[in-house]
């Protein structure tokens, strides 16, 4: 009986490996679910596992954890980048905006908002509308990693008195870019600034996953299990 048990779960082990492969086909491909070639087996099996995680909050969890071991959070930078949505992405049940899409110059999208490391690492994530101003989840992000003598790189984008208000608070040093329209203009350390090309950079490498470089997903959930996979990736392949 113990030795059944055992090939049981050998055998669950191995299945639960080869649909984690399969989803990362996927993502790395972006191929649709129904179009996976037939050697993964049944697409409908595979699908329903990686929502069933999803659901779960597996993948966020993942990630989380990923950046308490191993991020420097030294400096952090936040940033945004768009998400064209396409054609099979939209329409989704329950209206655009409930699932975090907009029309924003560019057409139907989403825009990640998203925290990163000084290494690089990415940290933790915000996915609304293509139309949102970044300025508008600064606080969100910043609130959860910023801590006492942290600095926190921002371009322009950011640059309101209530986010400088709040790092100041928090008793962060902020170094963020002024708008061209601020009339009073303090300095800020450049130097360090020149390090936030790294979120861009980390944008860079999570577009090379076709399924977080375009949104073929309907739902908010499944789109950001995405972007949170790929997020993972970019630490084991660091």
């Amino acid at each position: 009986m113990s030795r059944a048990r055992t090939a049981q779960r050998g055998r669950k082990s191995q299945n639960d490996r080869l649909q984690l492969e399969d989803i990362l086909y996927v993502l790395r491909t972006g191929i649709p679910w129904r179009d996976l070639p037939r050697y993964f087996g049944k697409w409908q099996s595979v699908y329903s596992r990686f929502r069933r995680w999803a659901q779960q909050g597996l993948w966020y969890s993942f990630l989380k954890t990923l950046g308490e071991l191993y991020a420097d959070e030294e400096y952090i930078m936040v940033d945004s980048t768009i998400m064209r949505i396409h054609q099979d992405g939209s329409n989704p049940k329950g209206g655009q905006i409930r699932q975090a899409m907009g029309r924003s110059v560019g057409g139907l999208s989403s825009k990640i908002h998203m925290v990163c490391d000084a290494l690089r690492y990415p940290l933790s994530y915000i996915i609304t509308g293509g139309e949102r101003s970044d300025v508008t989840q600064g606080k969100a992000l910043l609130k959860r990693h910023l801590s006492e003598d942290s600095y926190a790189l921002l371009d322009a984008g950011y640059d309101s008195n209530e986010i400088r208000m709040f790092m100041e608070q928090r008793k962060a040093t902020s170094v963020i870019a002024y708008r061209k329209n601020r009339k009073q203009i303090s300095d800020f350390d450049k130097h360090i600034y020149k390090e936030r090309h790294k979120v861009e950079n980390l944008f860079q490498k999570l577009k090379r996953f076709r399924r977080s470089s375009t949104r073929y997903e309907k739902n908010h959930l499944t789109f950001s299990s995405m972007v949170a996979i790929a997020s993972i990736l970019l630490y084991i392949k660091h």
